[in-house]
């Protein structure tokens, strides 16, 4: 059981690592909508950006990634400048709930397609050979997480478009946050521990196997996903 949970601990580790901008994420709609109450939408857009520029500056001085940092303040500029543009503070999230709905519709292609998109983040990170993972007792693992992903970003984005058309914006800041990094860290241990389990039950190969061309029966994927 240590071992298990060491394992999942440096699979976490190497996917969230502290350059990443999860916690972040929060501070610029906590002070969009706290400075929205108190000084009105111009106010809280200047407030927002400032939070971006101070975030951007605090992460490169603790030795963050450039990209992630920039990343995170063009972000910012985006939904204060959407904000701006249609006069409603609420507006501020929609770019959240437009790119949620956009990786929702994403994952159903790539499930329909039979490559389905967990499949393709795990090669993008592993660098495990592709043809791998299109296997008939491997593809199933990543297609039943990617529908576990499809999920979360469904309700991300219908949860947030009804307080938007509502136009409650102290809500909206809540539930954005509610469903960013404290629901998506709970989502990844599951994708894991799933998955892992699941390419053992599928019987396949694992990936030093077939890279190896070992013939069946297979040991299977018992570290990584």
């Amino acid at each position: 059981m240590n071992g298990r949970r060491q394992e999942l601990r440096e699979e976490l580790g190497a996917l969230w690592r502290p350059d990443r901008p999860l916690v972040d994420s929060a501070i610029a709609p906590i002070v969009f909508v706290v400075a929205n109450a108190v000084g009105g939408l111009v106010t809280a857009a200047i407030a927002a950006v400032a939070s971006g520029l101070l975030v951007l500056v605090l992460r490169l001085l603790l030795g963050g990634r450039a990209a992630y940092a920039v990343g995170g303040l063009g972000g910012v500029l985006g939904a204060v400048g959407i904000a701006l543009f249609f006069g409603r503070a609420e507006a501020f999230f929609l770019p959240g709930i437009v790119s949620s709905a956009a990786y929702a519709v994403a994952g159903v292609v790539t499930v329909a397609a039979r490559r389905p998109l967990a499949a393709w983040a795990s090669h993008l990170f592993r660098r495990w050979p592709r043809s791998w993972y299109w296997r008939r007792d491997v593809r199933p693992a990543y297609t039943m997480v990617t529908w576990l992903w499809i999920a979360y970003w469904t309700v991300r984005a219908v949860g947030q478009y009804v307080l938007f058309d509502s136009g409650r914006t102290e809500a909206l800041a809540a539930v954005k946050i509610a469903l960013s990094w404290p629901t998506a860290i709970p989502l990844l241990i599951v994708s894991y521990l799933y998955g892992t389990w699941r390419l053992r039950t599928l019987g396949g190969p694992s990936v030093a196997e077939f890279r190896s061309g070992a013939d069946p029966p297979w040991e299977s994927q018992r570290r990584g996903f």
